[in-house]
């Protein structure tokens, strides 16, 4: 929705910078928020809005100053300006993101005595946080990234929500706390140097990306995020407090809970999970795949909630990678305005080095180089937000190792038939090789019992590390026990560690480059706690994944969607495009002095994975992908 920016004293001996900092800062966010900028600062009792015309601004040092890029979707009009303050001006806010349920909060707030001046959630979240203090963040349903200035106290809160949607990132330089929304912004703080953090390069050099976006650092050094599903408190002495306002259990509660109950329970959930997205004073439009989990939310929309659909899809390539077959059975049932998109690889490289300008970081799969080019596209039509169907697979077990997952489970708490029918079944709808049930089940035993293991599955190409850098090499994905159930386990690593934060970085700044929202019914944290208080069998049943959504969505989907077995989504024929028109830029880009630079390659091991990969000998396009994200992000932050 937003940008936003700050810098907070918090140290005695801090270096004050002056108004133009905030302001170029607050600037380089303009694409998160094409439609206003404020920025207020704070001198002592005294505050200061920035103003072109104010003398000396620019030039004037402070002790605080925030800063903020706002895209307009609720209340269009100048009431919604940030940052914003009670009327008292005792409590300030500068707020990327939506809180969904605001109308409800805005309602039991009045109740107790509050007056509004504006319909926005941000002035629903300032009389929150003056009504309930720092308990205010649990009874939030949305997404965001803000900073409270509280007046009374001097105390600066940071927060983000619970699953991350929203970015918030800040390092401490000079004796302040500086933070924003994104790595570029950094750029406009005197002598602050962006230095790459060679453990996160290194293991998105080597290792599966879903072991990049895990924790709180970034690919730059010094730089950190705040934590998700937590809040920082600044006290005015400088010290810092973090705390968690939300955990996720994988405890299964509801193990008793009946078929129709649990899907009576999930369906009420979903729908009310949309229902509460949809709320919006702009045009919105869903992007549709053609899989269950976009598709269970346009037709619910429709269907469930009476929208008028707007719909976009990429289609990229033919035979498996066309979903076109199931994208047009959900349209015609829904009668969706739709706008098909194909994106174009000839120009890949430029394409990949517009991407990263705005991502500032590595980006985790080649996936995203379609759905950038698809927001794009919704961007110009004229829509300012979108509804996506990422989470549902991590929500309610549809990859295909969770098969394996569940096999495990059944098989090691010694339920024999249900293992063989289930085994049976997957075969079945799959046609896969068997021995791959065992050799999955042997790899999962190894891997929690040898932290060697894990790293081994998803470090297959260590050897382009140079030997003095390995030291980095590090297992960031804790084991767990087997107490919850591994395929528990595994979801919950996904969701909070892995696929998700991966994910949401890059949705967030592909959807941002163009002023679009994204929002993801999904990550309700309704429907999170919900799916993992129930036990493997409402995620994975009779071979197939997602019974639960299967169930709920009888008679919202086309059939042909809902019982389909084969799962697709947004994917791309990625392992051609490197193989065709595009080998000669990428085979330059991966002996470039940018990848060289860097201190970690053996670029003749790289040489002989491209090789093998475009000569079909292998398939590498996961970690060329990886590859060239690092020579072009090497090239725009450390050579410009």
């Amino acid at each position: 929705m937003c940008g936003i920016t700050g810098i907070v004293k918090i140290s005695p001996n801090h270096i004050p910078f002056k108004g133009s900092v905030i302001t170029n800062m607050t600037n380089s966010l303009k694409h998160r928020g094409p439609n206003d900028m404020g920025v207020v600062c704070f001198s002592g009792s005294e505050v200061f809005h920035y103003n072109e015309k104010a003398p000396n601004f620019k030039d004037r040092k402070f002790q605080m100053t925030f800063g903020h890029r706002r895209l307009s979707i609720l209340d269009l009009s100048s009431d919604g300006k940030q940052p914003m303050a009670d009327q008292t001006e005792s409590v300030w806010l500068t707020f990327n993101g939506e809180i969904y349920n605001f109308i409800e909060l805005r309602t039991e707030l009045k109740s107790k005595g509050y007056v509004f001046k504006t319909s926005t959630d941000t002035e629903v979240i300032i009389y929150s946080y003056l009504e309930w203090g720092l308990g205010c963040f649990s009874r939030f349903n949305g997404m965001w990234a803000l900073a409270i200035y509280d007046k009374r106290s001097g105390d600066v809160v940071l927060s983000r929500d619970r699953t991350g949607k929203k970015p918030l990132y800040y390092s401490i330089f000079k004796g302040n706390l500086i933070f924003t929304s994104e790595i570029k912004a950094f750029k406009h703080i005197p002598e602050f140097q962006l230095k790459p953090n060679k453990r996160k390069v290194i293991n998105y050099a080597a290792k599966h990306y879903r072991y990049v976006d895990n924790d709180a650092e970034s690919f730059f050094d010094g730089i950190y995020q705040v934590p998700k599903s937590s809040y920082m408190v600044v006290h005015k002495d400088g010290s810092i407090h973090t705390d968690k306002y939300w955990d996720l259990s994988t405890k299964i509660t509801n193990a008793d809970i009946s078929d129709q109950e649990a899907v009576h329970q999930f369906k009420e959930l979903f729908i009310d999970a949309v229902r509460l997205r949809l709320r919006s004073d702009v045009p919105l439009a869903m992007n549709l795949s053609g899989g269950l989990d976009s598709t269970s939310i346009t037709c619910t929309a429709a269907k469930e909630l009476g929208v008028n659909v707007r719909t976009f899809s990429g289609v990229t390539g033919g035979g498996r990678f066309d979903e076109s077959e199931y994208i047009d059975a959900v349209v015609e049932d829904v009668g969706a305005e739709h706008t098909y998109f194909y994106p174009e690889t000839s120009d890949l490289v430029p394409t990949i080095s517009r991407m990263l300008a705005y991502h500032d970081e590595p980006i985790c799969t080649v996936t995203w180089y379609s759905l950038f080019q698809i927001s794009e596209k919704i961007s110009q039509a004229g829509i300012p937000v979108v509804l996506t169907g990422h989470g549902g697979d991590e929500l309610l077990g549809g990859y295909w190792d969770h098969y394996h997952q569940n096999l495990f489970d059944l098989k090691n708490n010694g339920h024999e038939d249900e293992y063989l029918n289930e085994k049976n079944a997957w075969l079945n709808n799959h046609s896969r090789d068997p021995n791959e049930v065992n050799d999955f089940a042997e790899l999962i035993s190894k891997r929690y019992r040898d932290k060697k293991k894990e790293i081994e599955h998803f470090s297959k190409y260590l050897d382009v590390i140079n030997n003095d850098a390995l030291d980095y090499i590090c297992h960031q994905s804790p084991t767990g026990s087997y107490k919850d159930g591994v395929l528990q386990r595994r979801l919950h690593l996904e969701l909070l560690h892995e696929t998700v934060p991966a994910s949401l970085r890059a949705e967030d700044r592909n959807t941002m480059a163009f002023s679009v929202e994204s929002r993801i019914p999904f990550l309700d944290y309704r429907l999170i706690e919900f799916a993992f208080s129930l036990p493997n069998k409402f995620k994975v049943r009779n071979g197939l994944g997602k019974w639960l959504l299967r169930e709920s969505m009888k008679g919202i989907l086309p059939e042909k969607v809902r019982t389909r077995k084969d799962k697709a989504g947004f994917v791309a024929p990625a392992a051609e495009w490197f193989r065709t028109k595009n080998k000669n830029d990428i085979y330059d880009l991966l002996q470039s002095d940018s990848l060289r630079r860097i201190g970690v390659f053996d670029q003749g091991i790289i040489s002989k994975y491209f090789e093998e990969h475009i000569t079909e000998k292998n398939d590498h396009h996961m970690i060329l992908w990886n590859w060239i994200n690092l020579a072009i992000w090497s090239q725009q932050v450390f050579e410009a």
